[in-house]
């Protein structure tokens, strides 16, 4: 068996499996996707149904693509954990569009493989057909392992600007609380005046309070969302000193104080942690610069 024949036979069953798919997904369509388009958005985890807000290619791969990933068999813990970083990191991708990027790039990394070990045959060059398939299915797995590792990057950046923002932020309320305004008022203003991942969600709780949403409840929803330690440990000193009536501007300058301490310790852990990948241009660069210079 060579590898062209290998190559049409793994044509030939994607087109196979394409067909049963489509022949799948056509079956009646679940009353929420049909009334989905008429309360004029898309239900949290699927595919947007209207034209202006889903791509060509979700367009036209997504029943499809839709259909294959429930067949590959998710599991529900999965779904709430993507679903928890995507809120982290201030996406307003769904899980659906989630797994259909990664499914996107699996695909697109296993078809770049399969078109290099085409061109190496038809250059002449002798290789296994094992060998070749397993580059293929690396490929799939590291294109979908790539989204994935894309989304944790994102929520550590997002977390690292909620850490360094937390400051300013509470030293602002501080600030405004002290001159006579209410803690929601306050928290309204660093919506306005301020910007960054932080001022959004602070703008976001105020939104969360004007639809009757407790003041205490949104802050909880907040932490809720973020999931960062300081940003909980903040919410809960809030809340404490609104429910025992303690002054919450000093509450508010004691929380920017440690704020602004646990910063400086990460600053201090980051540069003992790089201290070593400092000396590699000390050692490698300069000295050797010096080293000809005074020979």
């Amino acid at each position: 068996m060579n590898v062209a024949g290998a190559v049409v036979g793994f044509m030939l069953s994607l087109g196979l499996i394409a067909i049963g798919l489509a022949v799948l997904s056509r079956r009646p369509m679940p009353i929420h996707e049909r009334v989905d388009p008429y309360l004029g958005h898309a239900r949290d985890g699927a595919f947007p149904l209207r034209s202006e807000e889903m791509s060509t290619l979700e367009a036209i791969y997504g029943p499809v693509a839709r259909r294959l990933i429930h067949l590959i068999g998710r599991s529900g813990s999965g779904d709430v954990e993507v679903q928890r970083r995507l809120a982290q990191a201030g996406m307003t991708t769904n899980v659906l569009q989630f797994r259909f990027t990664q499914l996107t790039w699996a695909v697109g990394a296993a078809g770049a493989s399969l078109a290099l070990c085409v061109a190496l045959r038809i250059s002449g060059r002798e290789f296994a057909l094992v060998p070749a398939l397993i580059l293929i299915c690396i490929s799939s797995v590291v294109g979908w392992l790539f989204v994935d590792y894309q989304l944790s990057r994102a929520v550590r950046r997002r977390n690292d600007q909620i850490r360094t923002g937390l400051p300013s932020v509470a030293e602002l309320l501080a600030l405004a609380v002290a001159s006579g305004e209410s803690a929601q008022a306050a928290l309204e203003r660093v919506g306005r005046t301020m910007t960054g991942p932080l001022a959004n969600e602070c703008a976001r709780a105020c939104m969360e309070t004007s639809t009757g949403v407790s003041f205490i409840e949104s802050l909880e929803h907040m932490a809720d969302r973020l999931d960062v330690v300081a940003i909980r440990r903040f919410v809960d000193s809030i809340a404490i000193a609104v429910s025992r009536g303690t002054p919450l501007a000093d509450v508010l300058r004691a929380q920017a104080a440690d704020a602004r301490a646990d910063h400086h310790r990460t600053l201090l852990e980051i540069a003992g942690r790089k201290e070593v990948l400092m000396l590699i241009p000390l050692v490698f660069l300069i000295l050797p610069t010096v080293v000809l210079v005074v020979g």
